[in-house]
């Protein structure tokens, strides 16, 4: 079994974490040259984040589910292979509990400090965040 998942489920892993770098990267960085202001900072901040949460984690984190449930049910022989299987959906859940409660924690913070910088402005939610020219 571990043969297999060297050989084929980690290449898928990263044809499809590839996939989502090149269709993403481009509206990373949302200013060029010397016009960025503190406001665009917090802008590629906000933009790094959601990527890396909605773009990366939450879709390797369904990938993760997909492969412990296809152990568990492919696992009748195997009383191992069953644990592995657990053991993987239980780490994955683990992990997207720790995603959304560190998302929840730099919500907080970037609405309660990024209202402060100048040109920002910050609604409820800090994944959506507008750089407003004087």
């Amino acid at each position: 079994m571990k043969l297999y998942l060297k050989t084929k489920v980690w290449p898928i892993i990263f044809l499809a974490l590839g996939w989502a770098a090149t269709a993403s990267a481009a509206g990373l960085v949302p200013c060029r040259g010397s016009g960025c202001t503190p406001c665009y900072l917090m802008k590629m901040v906000s933009d790094i984040i959601n990527f890396m949460t909605l773009d990366v984690a939450f879709p390797l984190a369904g990938l993760l589910f997909l492969i412990g449930g296809i152990m568990m049910v492919m696992s009748s022989a195997s009383e191992n292979n069953y644990k592995k299987g657990k053991t993987i959906i239980v780490n994955t859940l683990i992990g997207v509990v720790i995603v959304v409660a560190a998302w929840a924690i730099i919500n907080t913070l970037i609405v309660t400090i990024g209202s402060n910088i100048g040109g920002v402005q910050v609604e409820k939610w800090w994944n959506i965040i507008d750089c407003v020219l004087n």
